[in-house]
């Protein structure tokens, strides 16, 4: 009968595999009542759970069937010579050896089972070297969890200190950007002041360069006036020698002559003078008509006969007018008005921008052309939808908003058909209705791209 020493199952394993087979193999009859629930069960059925345990008892208490277990454990060749070189040897010896081929567990179930001399010294031997291994492996185990721990805290302080060095790094790229916006910022405040201070220089020049004007102006109109009565005296002269000069030679005409041959020559000769005279003053008198009017030998715009279409800017012959070439050309022309549909030319040139930027970038763009090229320029956008927003003018540039209800789209056209045909004009919008109507209305159109590349391509 095999000893019941406290051994721990693992150690049994073989002993148990043969029971959990013979167990299988036997006859219903020859199945011990305590295993007969078992029966059925497979290899791997019996040794998980309650079976080990279940086989072990039934190897204790019942004989028949511990010496068939028995008996086909000590016919395996691996546990005769376990027992053969446990009878021979020494039990130190033979547990180091075992625990040398890791084959412990064969030993313990060969000295549990069979009993021979030495067996309950043996186990003892075999249970404390088991369980110097376990521990042996559970240090080891542990030190694989402690080194794998360490990797782990390794690699989670790299990925930190590399998480780190990103955040610095797009912390002084976010700080390197505030810098620069804000250096931008102020150079568009200084740009925008500088404007501001050429504007009103401008505006001051203007308004003293409109003052000598007037002055010049009103000089002009007293020396045409007083030239006017000068005409009107010289016409009233020469009206009075030509009525004395018909009426001399009606006169002579009529009464029978009693003037000597040399007398009616001179006679002859006095007129022919007079009538030199007349001629001379008649021309004198146009002559100084014409430059007595304003403006020297021009005549009055009054007296120009009504144009029936509108003057056209000039365009080099070959160049395409939404061109920048084209366009800075048209612009150049005198008293040429450039009109910009503003949101649809914003919202192609600065789309990122808010509203209020992308008015400031027009504005400046305006003034920028306005300078160079000589032209007024109108800037239309729409109003809040509420209420009207005032006009602005800084010198040549003016900036309008709509009515509320209104569309910026009629303020063009309507600023179109407002402005005498003798002025040329410019709109610059990608609208359909905008681009119909302002043609119709003699403009010449270019689309927002067109003014956009002309801008940026003087930069």
């Amino acid at each position: 009968m095999p000893c019941d020493l406290p051994v721990p199952d693992h150690l049994l394993v073989p002993l148990l595999e043969v029971a959990a087979d013979t167990l299988r193999a036997s006859d219903t009859d020859d199945v011990p009542p305590a295993l007969r629930h078992l029966h059925g069960f497979d290899r791997r059925g019996l040794m998980h759970g309650p079976g080990p345990r279940q086989l072990r008892a039934a190897l204790v208490r019942d004989e028949a069937f511990a010496a068939r277990v028995i008996e086909a454990f000590t016919a395996r060749p691996s546990s005769s010579a376990v027992l053969d070189a446990w009878r021979d040897g020494d039990p130190a010896d033979v547990v180091a050896g075992a625990a040398a081929r890791h084959d412990l567990p064969t030993l313990a179930s060969v000295l549990w089972a069979c009993t021979p001399p030495r067996a309950e010294f043996g186990l003892g031997l075999v249970v404390e070297r088991d369980a110097q291994e376990r521990r042996a492996r559970g240090d080891a185990a542990a030190d694989r969890a402690r080194d794998r721990q360490l990797d782990e805290l390794t690699e989670a302080r790299r990925r930190a200190d590399e998480a780190r060095l990103a955040a610095e790094a797009e912390a002084a790229q976010t700080a390197s950007k505030l810098r620069d916006e804000r250096a931008a910022r102020r150079a568009r405040e200084e740009r925008a002041e500088a404007d501001a201070a050429e504007a009103r220089r401008r505006v001051t020049e203007l308004e003293r360069l409109l003052a000598a004007v007037r002055e010049e102006l009103e000089a002009e109109r007293v020396r045409a006036a007083r030239e006017a009565g000068r005409v009107r005296a010289v016409q009233d002269e020469v009206a009075r020698l030509r009525a004395e000069l018909t009426a001399a030679a009606e006169q002579s005409e009529r009464s029978p002559s009693r003037l000597d041959a040399r007398d009616t020559r001179a006679l002859a000769e006095a007129a022919a003078a007079a009538h030199r005279a007349a001629t001379i003053l008649d021309t004198l008198a146009r002559t100084t008509a014409m430059q007595g009017a304003p403006g020297g030998a021009r005549p009055a715009r009054s007296m120009e006969k009504p144009l029936d279409r509108r003057v056209q800017p000039h365009l080099p012959s070959g160049v395409l007018a939404e061109s920048p070439g084209g366009l800075d050309a048209m612009l150049r022309t005198p008293d040429a008005v450039l009109i910009i549909d503003g949101y649809n030319v914003t919202k192609r040139g600065w789309p990122e921008a808010s509203a209020a930027d992308q008015r400031e970038r027009l504005g400046i763009a305006a003034t920028a052309l306005n300078r160079r090229l000589g032209c007024r320029v109108l800037l239309v956008f729409d109003g809040d939808g509420i209420t009207a927003r005032p006009g602005i003018r800084r010198g040549d540039v003016r900036v309008v908003f709509s009515d509320a209800g209104e569309e910026a789209d009629e303020v063009v056209v309507r600023e179109v058909a407002a402005l005498p045909k003798r002025v040329p004009v410019v709109v610059a919008s990608s609208d359909a209705w905008v681009r119909e109507h302002a043609r119709a209305n003699g403009a010449v159109v270019v689309g927002a791209d067109a003014l956009v590349a002309l801008v940026k391509a003087a930069r």
